[in-house]
């Protein structure tokens, strides 16, 4: 869900179990994933917030288990955003204090013949800020899928999502992700599902795929509740441009253990506050860098 945040956790889903059992495909199946997540942005300056100035930083904990087995995936993950608002900027309605994000995700697939499958992905998310309570912050998304695999190299599903989105009606949303595997030490992805539209490059400079390197560039995007303002329920739309560059390594040869630390740069970001499906206020940091880690294990 990403504007039903990470409904695209499809694509995360198999961005882990996908590559990390083809790495691993010689041990015992290994159906759960856990994984403890950090990550930290530096604070910039803001811009175009109707004369208001100031700085906007933010960090994010979180931890996810995923199940995964031949034709169905579920992932619950937690997350807190921890934001610094600095300035004249802090206190106004160009503001907002720390959010909560709980998601539960997944799909399931129906084998249609050699080569084709059908999909259902589904996702639940309580996203809000901690002000107001989880349960205020309720959304759903829901959609199907074409599942096309031509051969070990070329992947792609093609569908469409129906999303549920804080002060707007609920919109019908094109999904499609493809994978190409042009030899055993890269793989391209492509995403395109309105919530996060980018591509990934992965390297595997190891014969065992015991170590990835990828690079990603996409614009992604967070959505919450937040607390009422002068004008009424709002929530906060958060648009991103990161180029992010991620290592991840396995510890030992039974593929259990791994660890990933990555650097980003957000070219681009802009914060926008909703009302009844229209901008109520607006916000855009500076570029800026961040960094990340994440350690897991897989069972």
């Amino acid at each position: 869900m990403k504007h039903l945040h990470k409904l695209g956790q499809i694509a995360k889903i198999c961005l882990f179990l996908c590559t990390f059992s083809a790495a691993f495909a010689q041990t015992q199946p290994k159906p759960w994933l856990l994984m403890v997540d950090g990550q930290y942005r530096a604070a910039d300056v803001i811009t175009h917030a109707g004369g208001v100035t100031g700085s906007f930083g933010r960090s994010r904990t979180g931890v996810e288990l995923i199940h995964q087995d031949a034709d169905r995936a579920i992932d619950l993950e937690w997350y807190r955003y921890e934001h610094t608002f600095a300035g004249a900027v802090a206190g106004t309605e160009r503001s907002y204090g720390n959010t909560q994000d709980l998601i539960l995700s997944g799909f399931r697939q129906w084998r249609l013949s050699d080569k084709y499958a059908g999909q259902i992905i589904y996702g639940l998310e309580l996203a809000a800020e901690e002000s107001i309570g989880l349960e205020d912050g309720f959304r759903w998304g829901l959609g199907g899928a074409l599942r096309w695999r031509h051969d070990d190299e070329t992947d792609v599903a093609l569908g469409l999502m129906f999303q549920d989105r804080f002060e707007n009606s609920i919109l019908p949303v094109p999904y499609v992700k493809a994978f190409w595997r042009p030899c055993r030490y890269a793989e391209v992805e492509l995403r395109a599902t309105g919530l996060q539209n980018g591509v990934i490059f992965r390297g595997f400079p190891t014969g065992d795929r015991a170590t990835t390197v990828d690079l990603l560039v996409a614009y992604e995007t967070l959505n919450f509740r937040l607390a009422d303002a002068a004008y009424g329920s709002r929530a906060v739309v958060v648009g991103e441009v990161p180029l992010r560059l991620g290592v991840t390594q396995f510890l030992e040869p039974t593929g259990t253990w791994f660890l990933r630390a990555q650097f980003e740069w957000v070219a681009f970001a802009r914060h926008s506050f909703k009302h009844a499906g229209e901008t109520q206020g607006a916000f855009q940091p500076g570029a800026t860098w961040g960094v990340g880690g994440r350690v897991g294990a897989r069972f």
